[in-house]
């Protein structure tokens, strides 16, 4: 058995991943829109929001499916190579939004520096994943997830 065949790859159907990622995203949009009182701004929002839930659960594939196998095997620096994907790309999926926001608004980047989308990321994921680990489900906190 080689090393490869032992990797435990997460895989779910690409449109359980779209009806949960697009949900949450639209979810959001309508939250947005509706304290807002500005029903126009759910599809903005929720197309912005896409970049966090569909580019985060990329992101996420990626570490554990790609990344996590060519770095070292202890949890240290699994955690550290983990919470480091999450910064670098929560960063670029910031950029993302923000070059989509400019788009949509005309409104220009929004002026918050660019690191407060990648530990704005970590955040978001260190939630998601207590959420996970609350319900009986492999997460970073168990080093299963």
């Amino acid at each position: 058995m080689t090393s490869q065949s032992r990797r435990e790859l997460a895989a779910e159907p690409w449109q359980s991943t779209a009806l949960r990622t697009g949900t949450i995203a639209l979810a959001i949009g309508a939250c947005v829109g509706v304290s807002s009182g500005r029903l126009s701004v759910v599809l903005p929002t929720s197309l912005i929001a896409l970049w966090f839930t569909l580019g985060g659960h990329f992101v996420e594939v990626l570490f554990r499916n790609r990344l996590r196998y060519g770095i070292g095997t202890g949890p240290f620096v699994q955690v550290f190579a983990r919470l480091a994907c999450w910064f670098v790309g929560g960063s670029a999926l910031y950029a993302g939004a923000g070059a989509t926001r400019a788009i949509l608004t005309g409104r220009g980047f929004p002026s918050w520096p660019w690191w407060t989308g990648g530990a704005f990321f970590v955040g978001l994921e260190l939630l998601v994943h207590l959420w996970l680990r609350s319900h009986g489900q492999p997460s970073f906190y168990d080093g299963r997830g």
